[in-house]
């Protein structure tokens, strides 16, 4: 008697699928337990800053829709990041009705200090960790980071 693979492989993604989004929280919530002062606010600024690092400037829908976040919210976002010269506003050289926003040079300093605190913060975190605990931890993100990196990048 054959065996419905389908079955198995949609079950099997369905896990996966449940097993990473219950990581989000998770270590979400670790690394914040050690809090630093970020607002709600800050922490979407910061993603909008890491996306305009990673692709360059875009316009401001496009930055909203890679991150889910609404116009309405984006809008107030992107005025507290150009009041903060963390980002500038410009016209599309294609079409004059899109406005795009572009990562300034404080920004990319504002990123980088993120990214040291953040990996501070999680050296601290996994310090507490055995030294199998962290061999296996290792392992297995090189694992996940090789089978997601054969992703589409979208």
């Amino acid at each position: 008697m054959a065996v419905d693979m389908t079955g198995v492989r949609e079950e099997t993604i369905e896990a996966v699928s449940r097993n990473l989004i219950s990581l989000f929280p998770l270590f979400h919530g670790k690394i914040h337990s050690r809090e630093r002062g970020i607002t709600g606010m800050q922490l979407a600024g910061h993603r909008v800053l890491g996306v305009l690092l990673r692709y360059g400037p875009l316009p401001i829908s496009d930055v909203g829709k890679r991150l889910y976040i609404s116009k309405p919210y984006m809008t107030r976002l992107v005025d507290n990041l150009i009041a903060e010269d963390l980002v500038e506003r410009l016209p599309d050289a294609s079409d004059r009705r899109v406005i795009n926003i572009r990562i300034t040079g404080k920004g990319r300093g504002r990123i980088q200090e993120i990214g040291t605190m953040l990996r501070d913060d999680i050296q601290g975190l996994f310090s507490e960790l055995s030294d199998d605990d962290i061999q296996v931890l290792d392992e297995s993100l090189k694992n996940l980071n090789r089978v997601l990196g054969k992703l589409r990048d979208s």
